[in-house]
């Protein structure tokens, strides 16, 4: 309690003592004159200041040096700093001219122990004492204003030129390096290949005139599927990273497309290294383009292109045209760039603390670019920043799709193995994930099991036990949990006995043992939880015992659920699930969004908590055709509400499309849109795009000039 409110202090049921009294009044005059001998010298302190004169001192490291010449500075520079020096006791007045991060650390206690992003004409007043440098006040120049924003909000971020929300930095590639080729050559390059279908149409030069105007392009000759294209560069020798292909204009394009090929380079001719390798590139159409990313590059004089395979039944394989592109920024096309910086920084409101006027007082500064290497992984990616000890925000990337629960649980809800449609291709990634199994029955393939359909299943070719299934996965993962589902039409085939193993790069370990599983009903759901949580890039189901030994061992599906972080809704906080001690622990954990790559290539990532909203552009429509729109807009997919608009370009109209907003973990189909997961909205037209009548009642049908415009925002 203050001094003057103990002798202001009302005491009940007693007298007032004169003694009492003159002592209490002698105590508040000798309180009344200390007060008045501390605002005096606070006001010396502060003519002082206005008498000493202004050093202006130019700081590029992370150490400040002041001089005790004068306690009034004004310093420039763009360095981060965490330390000031050169002045021992006393205050120190300081303006910034420019930009830059204060960093929190005990040397430099800032307001609120948080880092600090100082703007052009910022002042702050700085107490030295004993070592220590305090923060004691803080006047800037531009005030943020964020009373009116919830708890873990994303206040501020990067934008691109459309001001929508963007953190990753995209490739930057240059234009088709080739020049337009006349014939096999010219002051550029050499074009050749293995065969070529005529001397016509089908030259191997054909495909590189810039255009398919026409039925053109480059075909082996008929009779043989396979075949190879090289460009001899004369005096280039160009680092390519990515390529694109064109079928035929021509409607047997799908049949003699390319399915299976490899990317090499050369120098010599002689000597080829592998850029990439791409399988099971089926379904194209005619016209169409699709964009490659190479693997691996490097400078090389010679690029070669061969067809292993086409993807139909024609007797002869090849494409319409080809495009080579170089990056024009210096990181690898497979990495994602968070572009923060101190003048393009994210603000994050933890929401630790409010002030009475409602404003919330603590923010933490995100200015460090990072780097997020997915490479070759093509994996799902969350990106976020966790509190360490140290009271700072870092950045961390888990594979692992973070938990909204009312109770504690250490395992994702969602499935981590993508939706395989082969092998070793899954839905939406084109390499990385592989499917195996000790034997196979017919054509129940292995990656049956992890094509998230329960009516088709992987099958063994030997009654009984014995046999195992395999899901190899391109990065390290911690699995948690471990599903199982029975076969929709024999439940005798599932598994009785037998252990589920990880292969940690060194050693298969038993992560969990299945004991006595009986009396399993067709497509029942069964759960098992890890015993041992380790980072494993294969997870394999051993089957020793079946549950009738004179069946096939077979599963519907197999599925794995990676240790994450579970927001409990109740209590607003995160936790973490400690491997080492097995108890969960609070974390303060703010969550971005999600990346993800296609075909190696980044898309296009928005902050679900700065704009709640994605809105797609306009997207030109055409039958029966399926339109791909990745918002990423958050991680929390079940509260989002869903909007589309369709122009009639020739009429003018603009009608809702209308897509259901209800949905699941599961995918579900509704008026020709559905969900593939939280960060990829499909739309699907039928044949005819939409009927509707005008408001002469007169019925039209839109089957092309129509364009749609999708709107997906996230209700908290």
């Amino acid at each position: 309690m203050k001094i003057n409110d103990e002798i202001i202090k009302f005491k009940a049921k007693t007298k007032a003592v004169a003694e009492e009294v003159n002592k209490n009044f002698e105590t508040l005059r000798l309180a009344n004159n200390e007060l008045d001998d501390s605002i005096n010298k606070l006001k010396q302190d502060f003519n002082d200041y206005k008498l000493n004169e202004l050093c202006e001192i130019e700081c590029d490291s992370e150490i400040l040096e002041l001089n005790e010449t004068t306690n009034n500075f004004k310093v420039s520079g763009t360095s981060s700093i965490s330390e000031f020096t050169g002045i021992l006791n006393g205050f120190v007045f300081i303006e910034f001219v420019d930009s830059r991060v204060l960093i929190n650390n005990p040397k430099l206690i800032l307001q609120n122990n948080v880092d600090r992003i100082t703007k052009i004409g910022d002042i702050g007043i700085y107490l030295f004492q004993n070592g220590v440098v305090k923060e004691v006040n803080f006047f800037t120049s531009k005030e943020e204003k964020t009373n009116t924003l919830p708890t873990q909000t994303i206040i501020d971020c990067p934008k691109d030129k459309t001001g929508k929300s963007n953190f990753i930095k995209k490739i930057e590639f240059s234009k088709d390096i080739m020049p337009v080729m006349e014939g096999f050559e010219n002051e550029v390059c050499i074009i050749s290949s293995s065969s070529q279908h005529d001397a016509v149409n089908y030259m191997p030069w054909k495909a590189f005139r810039h255009h398919t105007n026409d039925v053109g392009g480059w075909l082996t000759i008929n009779g043989v599927t396979t075949g190879w294209l090289k460009i001899e560069f004369r005096s280039l020798r160009p680092k390519i990273t990515a390529f694109s292909i064109t079928t035929r204009n021509a409607a047997d394009a799908p049949q003699h497309s390319p399915c299976d090929f490899v990317i090499e380079g050369s120098n010599d001719d002689t000597n080829w290294t592998l850029l990439g390798d791409y399988k099971n590139h089926l379904n194209w159409l005619q016209n169409e383009k699709r964009y490659f990313a190479l693997t691996y590059f490097d400078n090389f004089k010679f690029y070669r292109i061969t067809i292993n395979k086409n993807s139909g039944t024609a007797t002869f394989s090849g494409f319409g045209a080809m495009e080579l592109f170089e990056t024009l920024n210096d990181f690898m096309p497979m990495v994602a760039k968070l572009d923060l910086s101190v003048k393009n920084p994210l603000l994050i409101n933890t929401g630790i603390g409010k002030s009475t006027i409602g404003k919330i007082n603590q923010l933490s500064i995100i200015s460090k670019e990072d780097t997020i290497e997915n490479l070759y992984n093509n994996s799902l990616m969350y990106v976020g920043y966790i509190k360490n000890s140290e009271n700072r925000f870092e950045t961390f990337v888990t594979t692992a799709c973070p938990v909204y629960s009312n109770n504690l649980q250490r395992y994702s809800n969602k499935n981590s193995v993508p939706t395989m449609i082969s092998d070793t291709t899954s839905k939406e990634f084109k390499y990385g994930y592989i499917a195996s199994s000790s034997s196979i029955y017919k054509t129940n393939n292995p990656y049956l099991a992890f094509n998230g359909a329960w009516d088709n299943k992987w099958i063994a070719n030997v009654a009984g036990g014995n046999q195992w299934l395999q899901i190899e996965f391109p990065n390290y993962r911690k699995a948690a949990r471990f599903t199982i589902v029975a076969s929709h039409d024999d439940a005798g085939g599932s598994v009785k006995n037998g252990f589920i193993k990880g292969f940690n790069g060194e050693e298969w370990v038993v992560l969990k043992e299945i004991k006595n599983q009986i009396d399993w009903k067709v497509n029942e759901v069964r759960h098992f939880d890890a015993d041992i949580i380790e980072d494993c890039n294969q997870f394999k189901l051993e089957i020793t015992d079946i549950q009738d030994s004179a069946k096939l061992a077979q599963v519907a599906e197999f599925q794995i659920h990676e240790i994450a972080n579970c927001f409990v809704i109740p209590e607003n906080k995160f936790y973490s699930y400690n491997i080492e001690t097995q108890e969960f622990e609070e974390k303060e954990i703010i969550y971005i969004g999600r990346i993800k790559t296609q075909n190696n290539f980044i898309t296009e990532a928005e902050s679900y908590a700065a704009e709640n909203k994605y809105t797609s552009e306009e997207t030109e429509l055409a039958p029966n055709t399926l339109y791909s729109f990745f918002h990423n807009i958050g991680v929390d997919y079940k509260n989002l509400k869903v909007s589309g608009w369709i122009k009639d370009k020739v009429n003018g109209f603009i009608l809702p499309w209308n897509v259901d907003s209800n949905i699941d973990a599961n995918v579900e189909y509704n008026n020709y849109g559905y969900y593939v997961d939280d960060c990829q909205f499909n739309v699907r037209t039928p044949g005819t795009i939409m009927n509707y009548k005008d408001y002469n009642n007169v019925t039209r049908a839109i089957k092309a000039n129509a364009t749609l415009l999708i709107q997906i925002e996230r209700n908290f």
